[in-house]
Formats: C-alpha cells, structure tokens, sequence
C-alpha cells in the first residue's frame, strides 16, 4: 500500500476537499449565469426584449451564456477527477481555470483603464443629464463626480480580492495536481518492486534432514 502525505491548504483542509469544493461553486454559479444569459438569447432571439439591445450587449451576453456553459462543463469535470481521483481529469481542470483566472484579470484591467480614462467623463455626463435642470448644476457635478469615484475603487477593491480567491483556488488545484502525481508514482514504483519482494529464499540444511549422516559422501565407508 502506497501511502503520500496529503497536502494541506488554509492550514488543515486537504486540497482534495478544496478541489471538490471549488467544483461544486463552479456549476452552481456558472449554471446560475449560463440559465440566465441562454435565456436572454432566446428572447432576443424572438424578439421579446423592449427595447431591443444593442449589437455590443448582444455580444456580450452571446459571450457570458458560452464562457458560462465552459466553466460548468469543467467544473464537471474537476468534480469526478476528485472524488474518484482522476488525474488527468484534475489537471485538466486546473488548466482550464488558471486560463480563465488568467483571462478574467486581462478583461478586469482593461476595465479598469476605461474607467480611469475613458469612461469616466460620459459616465459623470450622464449622470448629470439625469439629473434634470431643477437642480444646482455645481452640486449635481459634486455629487456625481464623488459617486463615480466610490463606485469606481469598490470595483477594483472587488476585483483584486476576487482575483487573489481565484489565482489562490488554482493554487489548490496544482497542489492536488502534484499529490496525485506522487500517489502515481508510488504505486508506480511499487509495482516495479513487486517480483523482487515476492522472491522467497529457502535454506536447505546440510546434510539434509532426512538423510543419515554416515549415509553422506565424505562420512560413507568406501569413500576415503
């Protein structure tokens, strides 16, 4: 029996569990968002959506339904590689979300730029413009420069934390990763060893035990 020290993530929960775990909150939420978003495309689809969207927000939701549906099918997938131990199951998975993670920060910090620089002014425009003329113009300017600027650093408050749960979640997976790799090359190596240890070496007395001892050749009469 191969026996490997099984590695430990926040302190004492094995990473088995937290693959498990991180799997299991994949196809939930990413079944939550992919039942949404296909059934915004069957509306828009149909034609059901007043007003209609536009060709960027139909895009982005074409995008959203099939990164959706990506993230349960892997999620799928990492679960079964943890409960029966799969490793090419779980490095799969492992993979998949360092790509994801690493494609979500890309999308993230080009978020963040527009909004530093691009997006801003319209975005304080607009506002003001909601807020109609029978308001003073320097205070409807204050109050929504200063409320872009809230909502703008929770944003990226949010999205570092996000990011270090989900560069933290695909170290877990790697560690998982790398414990069954030594899971398989114990048993690897064992099965190596198993002819060598299943060898048995028997010692046979001299003279043998049913044999006379003046019967032997060297104590025999005639033999001298």
């Amino acid at each position: 029996m191969v026996y490997v020290r099984s590695r430990k993530f926040c302190c004492c929960l094995p990473v088995r569990f937290g693959v498990f775990c991180q799997s299991l909150l994949g196809i939930a939420f990413g079944g939550l968002f992919s039942v949404g978003a296909w059934l915004t495309v069957h509306q828009f689809l149909e034609g059901t959506i007043n007003p209609p969207l536009s060709s960027s927000e139909k895009t982005a939701i074409w995008f959203i339904a099939v990164i959706s549906t990506l993230i349960v099918l892997i999620s799928i997938l990492g679960l079964v590689g943890s409960i029966f131990k799969v490793l090419p199951l779980v490095s799969l998975y492992a993979g998949s979300i360092t790509l994801g993670t690493v494609a979500n920060i890309a999308v993230g910090v080009f978020a963040m730029y527009q909004l530093f620089h691009g997006e801003g002014a319209a975005e304080v425009s607009k506002c003001e413009a909601d807020a109609g003329d029978g308001v003073n113009q320097d205070f409807t300017h204050f109050a929504c420069n200063e409320s872009f600027k809230i909502a703008r650093t929770i944003y990226v408050v949010l999205s570092v934390l996000f990011w270090l749960i989900e560069i933290y979640g695909c170290h877990i997976a790697f560690e998982y990763v790398g414990q069954l790799r030594e899971e398989q090359e114990g048993r690897s190596d064992q099965e190596k060893n198993g002819g060598v240890q299943n060898v048995n070496i028997i010692s046979t007395p001299y003279p043998p035990a049913n044999q006379y001892p003046f019967s032997a050749a060297p104590n025999a009469m005639g033999t001298r």
